[in-house]
């Protein structure tokens, strides 16, 4: 997906409140996103096309892989004991553009392929570390909540939608948690990122400062929903259907 800094074509129908201002969410809090992919039925057609399903769930389900290997094994061998630090270790993933990495516009990871591969992909401009874009570092962050046994399917979603960061409108994926009786956003793609016209890795002031409570208390500018999902439950937004308990129906304060 990509950089959020160029501006993006709006897409699909409104279902989240007005957006935020944009200046209400600090520099160093503001998320890569993705610009192409703005239509919601052209992202779900590219799914349909590209994935292979192995399993009775949607698309978008076979890409949340809460008890493959590679996530339990990153659960131990990072000694992630909680969800603070399970979002610590995932804001410090590095934010890669698709056309970077992949070589194309939009090209999606399973969570083994995220974690064990693309630190030795020939493409990766910072070779050694986990890198990729918006949806992959989503996917991945949800399979971790959900595989420390931290939550369960009911309590973590990822969302893909519409979002105003910055300045600029684009297509985003990232995820939300449920506690205490309601949604709140979570977003790794808050720390370092790869800049391609600047061909360095960029590190965004104060990002560690950032934990996992940060966005119950800040705005989070969402224009339209489109999907949420996790390995479990699947949602279209848009038409209200889906197999997702009722507490999916939804959404976070912050997006007011």
């Amino acid at each position: 997906m990509q950089n959020m800094r160029q501006q993006g074509q709006q897409g699909g129908t409104n279902i989240a409140p007005s957006t935020v201002p944009v200046q209400n969410v600090p520099m160093q809090a503001v998320p890569r996103m993705q610009q192409e992919m703005t239509d919601r039925e052209e992202l779900r057609n590219f799914l349909q096309e590209k994935t292979f399903s192995v399993t009775d769930v949607s698309e978008f389900q076979e890409y949340v892989t809460p008890y493959a290997d590679a996530v339990q094994d990153y659960l131990d061998g990072e000694d992630l004991d909680d969800e603070d630090e399970i979002y610590e270790a995932a804001v410090e993933w590095i934010w890669v553009s698709d056309m970077t990495l992949n070589g194309q516009q939009e090209k999606w990871l399973t969570p083994t392929e995220f974690l064990e591969e693309t630190p030795d992909y020939d493409s990766n401009p910072v070779p050694g570390e986990i890198v990729s874009d918006c949806e992959d570092q989503a996917n991945t962050l949800t399979s971790l909540l959900i595989g420390s046994g931290e939550y369960d399917e009911s309590e973590v979603r990822v969302a893909i939608g519409l979002v105003d960061f910055d300045g600029s409108t684009g297509g985003h994926a990232w995820v939300e948690v449920y506690e205490d009786g309601e949604w709140f956003p979570l977003d790794p793609t808050v720390g370092p990122y790869y800049d391609d016209d600047l061909k360095k890795v960029v590190y965004p002031d104060d990002y560690e400062d950032i934990d996992f409570d940060y966005f119950q208390d800040e705005d989070y500018s969402v224009i339209e929903l489109w999907y949420y999902y996790n390995n479990e439950y699947f949602m279209d937004v848009t038409s209200g259907t889906g197999d997702a308990p009722d507490n999916w129906d939804e959404t976070p304060s912050s997006y007011n």
